[in-house]
């Protein structure tokens, strides 16, 4: 059954404040950001328009404007995270370029875009089925996602941390309000992607638990 409603925002602003102040000295700060920002680099972002999913404070979009990308969109849940993704767009030189805005991807109206990206978003909602089929329909040459790894021994871990956190986070739900993070089935996933006319080009992994994979349209 899918998620009636979007996931709280109750810690994403929290989590792009702290991550665009270390944003202010790295281009992206999280390491899977930095790996699928490669993968998406040698795929191709010259002169491509990006849509960034869950954008946080932004950095993988501002970087794509960086590394060759002509104009970039970002979306989040939380409106203070999207003012700090405004904020570093001034501070790069890119204001003009790139827009940011608080919309849930998951049915929100999403302009058709060269490459649409999804990191570290998925594992935010308890059903993605949603979430893949609104983004997929905005997609126009390239689909990118992490995720975290679903399957043996990283899986295993995965599945513990996320056991572990949603209890703190049910503890606090003062704090939290409800809001859980999943351990999704990355083959259906896969499948749902391939279903929609792409195909993987590029797979990674980056500190054994997260995984990223780059599709292109067939």
């Amino acid at each position: 059954m899918s998620e009636p409603d979007p996931p709280p925002s109750c810690c994403f602003d929290e989590w792009a404040e702290h991550n665009a102040k270390r944003a202010r000295s790295k281009e992206t700060v999280a390491p899977i950001t930095s790996a699928l920002l490669a993968a998406l680099e040698a795929e191709g972002l010259e002169g491509r328009t990006i849509l960034d999913v869950g954008c946080g404070s932004g950095d993988l979009a501002l970087a794509a404007l960086a590394h060759g990308a002509v104009r970039a969109r970002g979306v989040d849940l939380g409106s203070g995270a999207i003012e700090h993704a405004r904020a570093l767009a001034r501070e790069r030189g890119f204001e003009d370029r790139a827009v940011f805005e608080v919309a849930d991807g998951s049915v929100a109206e999403l302009p058709a875009t060269d490459v649409v990206v999804l990191n570290r978003v998925v594992c935010c909602y308890r059903d993605a089925q949603g979430l893949l089929e609104n983004t997929l329909g905005a997609a126009g040459s390239v689909y990118a996602l992490s995720a975290p790894v679903d399957r043996g021994l990283p899986g295993l871990m995965n599945r513990i941390v996320v056991a572990v956190s949603n209890v703190w986070y049910a503890i606090r739900r003062s704090k939290f309000r409800g809001f859980r993070v999943f351990v999704h089935d990355l083959a259906d996933i896969d499948a749902r992607v391939r279903a929609a006319g792409f195909a993987p080009r590029i797979h990674g992994r980056r500190r054994f638990v997260w995984q990223l994979v780059v599709y292109a349209r067939t």
